[in-house]
């Protein structure tokens, strides 16, 4: 693949070297600070999420969360530095407590502890008049759930988590002690696994691609620049408008006299003639933060995100003239446009990695001894022979975990090599280079490796991939590859040992395991998951046993999407196409990452968010050149902190009075 084409850089990273000129030393108090902070964003993530529900506040990429509590720490650092100075945090001590909150917001929401916990009963509570006691609980393993499969649905366990503990009832601990360390075996080897892919991709895609990363521009203008980025007026004419919408909004839920802007409009009623009619769901949301966060993307990348989109959209209504179109469970598109964007995640992964063959070859030259490590390999959080056979004793961990629990050897190695080196890479990239917020896919490993015909897999490995599928690769968003990358990158600017970061990394994501499991445990246990959020609890916690439980029987079943093999083919295909002519043609405007991504359902909320940025970027760039672009930068950064702020303190105000709350644009 050719490289990428770099967003212009911002002022920070050019101003960098004036204000941390060598390696910069960090005194305790940046850590205090930073796991206090984990504290704070666990619980108002949480709130925003389970208690609010319409408030996802931590599963994007850069949380808001995160945000929200950076500005908190920027200005309260700030006056703290006006009335006691020698207290004042520096900006390397800043870019230490925030690195250490990175992963938090994301283990907190959908990168973790919602799914892996209400995944772990739902199946128990639901089970009672669809059969799941008798399809799936003969082959569930005991030590992966805190109830016995042996004694039937509705356990105790299970029923006081999703409708509250009675009176009295200590909180059963013991009950789920095995199967939470069980589990977190797998856990740890994801994790392990991401962290030696962040040191094996970092230095290609940072110093050889010169990717932007585009969701770490604002905090580090926060951390690095606090007293210009606090007095930049076009910052906070975009603060206040961004912040006043949702103050507005908010205001609206308790007097109704206050009027509402409405930022979703649902086109489908629009649309009920024949073949439009056929076009799956489709939606506008307006998010500030969106646009901001996209005017500091590449131009096109910008354009083929919500091109391919509504090109997804034309070819749903083409095929919807001829026959109904057969809709897709993992996307929002038909079959075929889903299957497509299956195809192009395959391609692109191959092409990512083979335009990184050289670097790839140099890593594995080291990690077998044949060249000794320079000096550049130590601004790497570990070495590359760590990294490498790192990965490979994680690889080892995952695949016995397993096929300990009933997974054969050939469709573990599928399926998670398909979420480690497909999926993961692409959401990664997608972050590096495009600043996606939201990371999702459009398939799972076995749409690929069954194209439907799931009865071929058996009864167990059905059972457990109700569980692994719930858990990885169904819903990608807060992926922590891409936070330990962003952290990476954060290390880079702010001029920090990266030996020391990966310290900092390890403890935060452990100590973020633990807080959000206490709240995420008690949080149900007290008000009843059948009162917090529903998507969570009653939906993606037992969607795979609901869309598996028709093939755990012995009669044979059909292929569900014939053509679903076509349609790989076709999608890989297109992508290779686009990526040899980018290589080939000198300003080619088509993107294979907008076309893979464009059935995933981040393109499907921000492509109008998508659209509006580039009819402003584009004439911005054209008339007024990079010095105009540059000079507008500050305001787009304000549309994206003041609707995070304002969604941090919406939150805040759901957890403590249980007060209705405006509904934020990122569901």
């Amino acid at each position: 693949m050719r490289k990428a084409a770099a967003a212009p850089p911002s002022e920070t990273s050019q101003r960098v070297g004036e204000t941390l000129s060598v390696t910069s030393p960090v005194r305790p108090r940046a850590l205090v600070v930073g796991f206090v902070g984990i504290v704070v964003l666990c619980v108002i993530v949480s709130a925003g999420e389970l208690i609010a529900k319409n408030i996802q506040i931590g599963m994007m990429q850069l949380a808001p969360a995160l945000v929200g509590v950076l500005f908190v720490l920027v200005a309260g650092n700030q006056l703290l530095g006006w009335l006691l100075p020698r207290w004042k945090l520096t900006p390397a001590e800043l870019a230490v407590a925030f690195v250490l909150m990175i992963p938090a917001p994301m283990i907190t929401s959908r990168g973790l502890m919602e799914r892996w916990l209400p995944l772990l009963v739902g199946v128990n509570y639901y089970a009672p008049g669809n059969r799941w006691d008798v399809l799936f609980f003969p082959h569930i393993p005991a030590q992966l759930v805190p109830w016995d499969p042996a004694k039937g649905a509705r356990q105790d366990v299970a029923v006081w988590f999703y409708e509250r503990l009675p009176g009295g009832v200590a909180l059963p601990w013991a009950q789920w002690l095995v199967p939470l360390l069980v589990w977190l075996i797998l856990i740890l080897a994801v994790y392990a696994a991401f962290f030696c892919m962040t040191v094996i991709l970092r230095k290609h895609w940072v110093e050889g691609e010169k990717l932007s990363f585009p969701l770490v521009q604002l905090p580090l203008e926060m951390m690095l620049q606090p007293q210009t980025f606090l007095r930049n007026k076009l910052m906070w004419a975009g603060f206040v408008f961004s912040f006043g919408l949702f103050l507005v909004n908010g205001l609206h839920q308790w007097i109704p006299t206050v009027p509402e802007v409405p930022l979703m409009i649902q086109l489908n009623p629009f649309f009920t003639e024949r073949p439009w009619n056929q076009v799956s769901y489709w939606a506008i949301w307006i998010s500030p933060a969106a646009i901001g966060f996209f005017y500091l993307m590449p131009t096109d990348l910008l354009f083929s995100f919500w091109f391919f989109y509504l090109l997804g959209k034309v070819q749903e209504a083409m095929a919807g003239a001829y026959s109904e179109n057969i809709p897709f469970e993992h996307a929002t598109f038909g079959a075929h446009v889903a299957y497509q964007g299956a195809g192009a995640f395959f391609m692109l992964a191959i092409l990512t990695l083979y335009s990184a063959r050289h670097h790839l070859r140099h890593v594995w030259r080291r990690a077998i001894g044949a060249v000794p490590p320079d000096e550049a390999e130590k601004r790497e959080m570990f070495s590359y022979r760590v990294a490498v056979w790192g990965l490979v004793v994680s690889l080892l961990v995952i695949l016995l975990w397993a096929r300990y629990f009933g997974m054969t050897w050939q469709v573990a190695l599928f399926h998670f090599g398909v979420y480690l080196f497909v999926q993961a890479i692409i959401m990664a990239r997608c972050t590096a280079e495009g600043g996606l917020l939201i990371t999702e896919g459009c398939f799972t490993p076995m749409d690929i490796y069954t194209f439907g015909e799931r009865q071929m897999l058996g009864a167990r490995q059905l059972t457990l991939l109700s569980f692994l599928d719930g858990m990885h690769t169904r819903d990608l968003r807060g992926m922590l590859l891409t936070g330990l990358l962003d952290a990476q990158k954060v290390t880079e600017q702010a001029r920090l040992r990266a030996r020391r970061v990966l310290w900092l990394l390890v403890g935060g994501v452990l100590f973020a395991i633990l807080v959000a499991l206490v709240i995420q445990m008690w949080l149900p246990y007290k008000y009843g998951a059948m009162n917090l959020y529903s998507y969570v609890y009653s939906g993606a916690s037992i969607q795979f046993f609901r869309e598996n439980a028709p093939f755990m029987g012995t009669v044979p079943t059909h292929r569900e999407y014939p053509n679903g093999p076509l349609f790989t083919l076709i999608g890989a295909l297109v992508c290779a196409l686009l990526s040899y002519f980018r290589w080939r043609i000198s300003g080619f405007p088509l993107h294979p990452l907008g076309y893979a991504m464009a059935p995933s359902w981040g393109i499907v909320v921000f492509w109008f968010s998508m659209l509006v940025a580039w009819l402003i970027k584009l004439p911005i760039v054209h008339y007024g050149g990079m010095r105009t672009f540059r000079l507008l930068r500050p305001f787009f950064l304000g549309l994206i902190f003041g609707e995070f702020l304002a969604a941090c303190m919406w939150s805040l105000i759901a957890w403590f009075w249980q007060l209705p709350t405006p509904t934020f644009p990122w569901p």
